[in-house]
């Protein structure tokens, strides 16, 4: 997944009129149960389930750390916070739809918070990096938080700002997670979907900084 960092042009978001156009139907139109957890991968979510979409880089091994949460009653991978409707897993590796590689992390509230989420997040990464996380390289791979509401958002905010400065106290640069309220989530295709539990011994990576999360 991803390119070399350092080889070739720098990834960098493009302009609406650049984006690819998509498409009106659902790459994943019927999608399976959890291949681990059984659940549902899309709503109508049962009544008190919250949601948060995560983007922390490579989105399989992101997914894995979710699901084996207690709380955590469903996930999927998928894509969102750029401009092609329906992309397919192809164009957003192009770099011309401008989505990041999201999990969707249906919870209970009464069991995990969203601050817990979003730590665990937070400490799983580096969130320095801008486009990219280690040797993956591209827009879709930066860090990124969305929420189904701006009050949530906001909270998230403050978090990552927290963070942020306990980052640059250790030596770190500037913190570059993107948090943001009502985005649009597309899911990735089946393969994607539970991958590190078809796929055990498959791709993935960890980036994080060893900074434990203070907030």
């Amino acid at each position: 997944m991803g390119f070399l960092y350092g080889l070739g042009p720098k990834p960098q978001l493009v302009d609406a009129s650049q984006a690819l156009p998509g498409r009106n139907e659902p790459v994943l139109a019927q999608p399976r149960p959890h291949a681990v957890l059984g659940t549902p991968l899309t709503g109508p979510w049962r009544e008190g389930q919250k949601r948060l979409l995560i983007g922390l880089g490579c989105f399989w091994g992101v997914e894995k750390m979710y699901w084996q949460m207690d709380g955590v009653e469903s996930t999927s991978v998928g894509y969102g916070g750029g401009l092609t409707p329906n992309p397919t897993y192809r164009e957003v590796c192009s770099g011309a739809t401008n989505h990041v590689e999201l999990v969707e992390v249906v919870y209970d509230p009464e069991t995990i918070s969203m601050k817990d989420l979003v730590r665990a997040g937070l400490e799983a990464h580096d969130p320095t990096q801008g486009f990219r996380q280690g040797n993956d390289t591209g827009t879709q791979y930066r860090s990124a938080f969305y929420t189904d509401s701006e009050e949530e958002a906001e909270l998230i905010r403050q978090w990552v700002a927290e963070y942020g400065r306990q980052l640059q106290a250790a030596g770190y640069g500037e913190i570059t997670t993107e948090v943001g309220a009502d985005v649009s989530y597309y899911l990735a295709e089946d393969e994607h979907q539970q991958y590190l539990h078809k796929v055990p011994n498959g791709y993935c990576p960890h980036h994080s900084t060893g900074i434990a999360c203070g907030i």
